[in-house]
Formats: structure tokens, sequence, C-alpha cells
């Protein structure tokens, strides 16, 4: 059905709904980030889409392992302006090109919002999507990352568009849906190196539709056709995305960092001669990625900072905990009522062909990943990761109030008080998002003991704590010495993970906060008796490697 988006017709009903959901959802999320600093990894990420927009995707910096030209998007008003007055320049290192750039990121809340709307509408019908993408909208760690310039919420977008094509192409054979799975595909893999699992997640997804369809067997010659196809139009984009910059390079003339490419290599010496049909700055970020992990935390060569929870900071490998954790803490209570409320209704009205038409889709993708992310992910830094099924999650949600159509009144009530009680809780958040916690965690000044890296201080309150003094002059910054005073310390500096070594201020983790600041920035009045009764032995990580 030809559609055109430029005409009055079209935002008609639902569609007008939608973008008022869209409008709102811009509102909230441009004057958010007016509130925030740039995050750690913001110019590393908008420095190198800088060079690739140059024409230069090679990786220079250790940093450079997992940016992608996908964020490149973000220099669109700098590049506006440029064409307006060629001689326009900055000296501000950078800093106004990042600002506006944020806004720009938010094309990919809109890409994810419009799947979501098409496929809740598929499952549901026409007003089977409210609620749904409403909760999604305007989740704390959802909007949070709307405007950031990295490639989490991006990846969502990216992963919900290929495999609502991916279903329709099984399901209803559209050849259509064919190469937009395969063009969404592509940019997934070019947006972050995990999305390389897609390859194992579609044919699995094909194989279980098969199963549990009871439809005539995937293993024929005309999916083997479909299969090359499919990689080759990826093959082709991601050469595309990095201006085939060294494609074909042979596998022996490769100087790996790593030891798992580094022992590849050794092993097929034979193979030596075989040109890579891949750029040379994409597989330089793999290798870089798997030696950044060989490496681990916690050395002058380390780009993470290791693994943080509940105290235990490992400095190689993660937790398969994790992501269960942060969302325990970071998810609405009452959206994760409503989601648990999803698990046995599901199974008390499972049907097996319903299943694989419908639901596989959404259920199996999100596990698929959590094991990826929990067990075979070294860099557990955030429960930004985990973002990438956020609008599946959703979906799925809409399973829930499509059957409360038809519930007792009581339980619609119980729905909708959860819903309320999730946006009253936001709201006394709200424009300091990134370190939401919910109300399982009651004492917001001590959050760090059960979490911390960027799902509380991602560097988005630095410029906070100098607000806060100049507010409250009483105050002043960390000493690295145990000192009496009023002290305005910023939770990565408690926290300093990075370099044991260089850790000034962990002697503030012996005392007790006596409040917080917008929940990054902790408030301590530290007396001399507080200084003689503090065990300062204890002022440190329990190391685990």
């Amino acid at each position: 059905m030809q559609l055109n988006i430029l005409k009055r017709d079209f935002w008609k009903g639902q569609r007008l709904m939608l973008l008022a959901f869209l409008l709102v959802h811009t509102i909230a999320a441009f004057y958010y980030i007016r509130q925030q600093n740039i995050t750690y990894d913001e110019p590393d990420y908008i420095e190198y889409a800088k060079r690739w927009l140059h024409g230069k995707p090679e990786r220079i910096q250790p940093l450079d392992d997992s940016k992608s030209p996908i964020v490149a998007v973000s220099w669109v008003p700098r590049i506006v302006r440029q064409l307006i007055n060629p001689n326009y320049q900055l000296n501000d290192y950078g800093r106004k090109d990042q600002q506006e750039g944020r806004y720009m990121m938010i094309v990919f809340s809109f890409i994810a919002a419009l799947y979501v709307y098409r496929w809740c509408q598929d499952l549901y019908g026409d007003n089977g999507w409210q609620f749904p993408l409403l909760l999604l909208l305007f989740d704390p760690l959802y909007l949070s990352y709307t405007t950031l310039i990295t490639t989490d919420l991006a990846c969502g977008a990216f992963l919900v568009a290929l495999l609502y094509h991916h279903r329709k192409w099984l399901v209803h054979k559209s050849r259509k849906d064919f190469f937009y799975a395969a063009f969404f595909t592509t940019l997934a893999i070019v947006t972050k190196q995990s999305l390389l699992f897609v390859l194992i997640l579609l044919p699995l997804l094909s194989v279980i539709y098969s199963v549990f369809s009871r439809s005539a067997s995937i293993f024929n010659k005309k999916t083997i056709i479909h299969g090359l196809l499919f990689l080759l139009i990826i093959l082709a984009g991601i050469n595309a995305a990095y201006y085939f910059h060294r494609t074909f390079l042979p596998f022996g003339s490769y100087v790996f960092e790593s030891n798992t490419l580094k022992n590849l290599q050794q092993t097929l010496s034979f193979m030596h001669w075989f040109p890579v049909p891949l750029p040379q700055p994409y597989v330089q970020s793999v290798d870089m990625l798997k030696a950044h992990a060989d490496i681990g935390a916690g050395t002058p060569q380390s780009t993470f900072n290791g693994v943080y929870l509940f105290g235990d900071l490992k400095l190689s490998g993660g937790y398969w905990y994790y992501y269960l954790v942060l969302l325990f803490y970071k998810l609405p209570i009452g959206t994760m009522l409503l989601l648990l409320a999803c698990v046995p209704l599901f199974f008390k009205k499972f049907k097996r062909q319903q299943f694989a038409r419908e639901y596989m889709f959404l259920l199996f993708p999100i596990f698929f990943y959590w094991i990826v992310l929990s067990f075979f992910n070294q860099f557990q830094s955030g429960v930004r990761h985990i973002l990438l099924v956020f609008p599946l999650l959703f979906i799925g949600l809409g399973y829930l109030f499509n059957q409360l159509r038809t519930a007792q009144f009581g339980w619609r009530i119980l729905a909708g008080s959860a819903i309320a009680y999730t946006f009253i809780t936001i709201a006394l958040y709200y424009p300091y998002l990134i370190p939401y916690t919910n109300e399982f965690i009651t004492d917001k000044k001590t959050v760090y003991r059960k979490i911390y890296d960027s799902s509380v201080d991602y560097g988005q309150s630095d410029s906070s704590v100098s607000y806060f003094i100049k507010q409250h002059p009483e105050y002043k910054r960390p000493t690295p010495v145990p000192a009496v005073g009023r002290f305005a310390v910023l939770t990565g500096e408690m926290l300093n993970t990075y370099l044991r070594n260089t850790w000034q201020y962990k002697w503030y983790l012996a005392m007790e906060p006596k409040g917080h600041y917008r929940y990054t920035v902790l408030l301590f009045d530290i007396t001399e008796e507080d200084l003689e009764k503090a065990d300062f032995s204890k002022a440190d990580f329990n190391i685990r490697y």
C-alpha cells in the first residue's frame, strides 16, 4: 500500500495520535538533554564519525574499537551551517557540535517507534500499539539515551526493524520484506559489532519457525539461494559503509592485536592468500574489541573499567546475572509488574501455531541477546547495552493490554494504576534520568553500593557539581586525603575503578554521605569524630579476576 506522509489524510486517526506521542516524546527528550553534560563516550563517537565523513574510516585510537559511522547523522547541523556559511568556524573543542548533534539522534527513536507501532497493529489491531509505545517512549532508560551520541538506541531501532521484516518474509513470503530485512541487518551490523550475532539469530528463527509452524523444510535449494543473496547484500552494504577501504586485503597481511585472531591466522596459515571480503576497518574493530577483552581492566592499556556489582569489581569476564540485576533496579516497578503479568497469561493461552507466527520473533531474540550479553560479553559497563531488546519487550507487553480489553474491570484498574505509578516515579526523577532507580532502592544516596558504571554516572553530571557549589559555597570539591569539611563528590570520582593506583578519592567510601544532588553528586559533612571512627581499610572493592 502506497502511503504519502505529506498528505493530510495520512495523519488521521491512529497516525495523528502517533504523531502526538512522538511530538511529546521529542519535547521531553530535547528538554532533558539540555540539562545533561556531554557523557564520557560521546566525544569519541562523534570524532570517529567526523573522520569517517572525511573519508578516513581507519581506527587510530584504542577507543575507536566500537565506534560506528551510523552516528554521523549527529553532524547534520554542522554540515548545514557550513553549507550556509562556508567560513563558519568554532573554537570550543567541538562542544557546540556535540550539543547540537545530540538532537539528530532522535531519528533512531523515531525508527524504533514506527516499528513498534506497526508490529503492535499487526498483532493486536489498530488500537493495540498505544500503551506499549507510550510506556516505551517515556521509559526512563529509553528516554535518557534517545538523544545521546552513542549506538545503543540505534541498535534497538535496527534490531526491531530487521526482525519485523524477517517475520513478514517468513510468514507472508513477501519479497520486499526480504530486501528490507537484509538492509536493516546491514545497518545493524555496521552499528555495533555485537549485532553480528543476528547472523546466527536469523537462521535459528527460520528453523524454529519451520518446526513450530509445521511448514515445509527450509533446507532446500531456494532457501540456500536466498541465504547467499542475503549475505551478499550484507557484505556489499558493510563494504559501502566503509568506502570499500582495503577490501580483499589478504588474510595473511593483517597484523592482528587479539590472541583469538592471531591464533586463527597462525592455524590457517595455508589461507594467508585468501582475500578477506570485508573492509579493513571493520575487521580491525572486531580484532580491537577482542584484544581489549584479552587485556582486561585495571591497567594503563585497558579501555574499560571492569564490571562492578554490589561492591565487587571484576577485572576480567562478567556476571551472568549482571543485566537482570540492573533491570531489577532500573525498570519502573509499574512496568515490571505489567511485564510479569504477561508470563502466566501467555502460558495459559499458549497456542503453537500462534506462537510461531506472532510471538516467537519477539521472545526468542530477547532471550537470545540476554544470553549473548550475559555470557559472551566482557564489557558489561551499563544497562544501556540491553536497550537493543527494549522495543521487542514493549511490543510483547502489548499482549497484556490486548487481553485486558475483555478482562474484568478490576484487572483494568490494576493495570491503569501500574501505568500511573510508573509515570509518577519517572516524573519525580525527570530530567535527571540516567541515574534513575526504582523504589527497590529507597536511599538514593547509597545507590553506588549496589550498581554503578554508566547506569548511574555517565559523566552527565560533571557540570552539575560546579553549579551546586556556586549555589552552596560551604561545600568544596573532594580532597585526596581524609579531611574535615563539607564535600560535593561525584559518584564517578569516588568509584573511579579505571586505574586503581590513581584512585584518589576512595577514602570517601569509608564515610556515609548525608545527601545527594541530582542523584550523582554525593554530599558529605565530615567531622573530626567521623574521621576518628572511620575504618579506611574498608574503603575498597572486592577485586575479582
